[in-house]
């Protein structure tokens, strides 16, 4: 399955399976946190959760932009400058 992937493919699947998993906890340990506990304010957990997922987004959007600013690099000096 992952044999033909490319390294870029690689790394972003492994982030994303990571980031998924840690949300996922984090948001089930709040409903259960809210069950058990309903006077509690939930307002700290969707904070986490929002910049959890503002960071994934920059991080990725970084990632993909600076893989592509690499690969027109490239091309340029393949094109002899031009």
């Amino acid at each position: 399955m992952f044999k033909n992937r490319s390294t870029t493919d690689l790394v972003v699947l492994a982030f994303t399976m990571l980031v998924v998993a840690v949300l996922t906890l984090i948001v089930i340990g709040a409903i259960i946190a809210k069950m058990i506990h309903p006077e509690l304010d939930m307002a700290k957990a969707s904070e986490i959760v929002m910049q959890n997922i503002s960071t994934i987004i920059g991080a990725l959007v970084g990632f993909i932009s600076g893989r592509l600013y690499g690969r027109k690099e490239l091309e340029h000096e393949q094109n002899g400058g031009k």
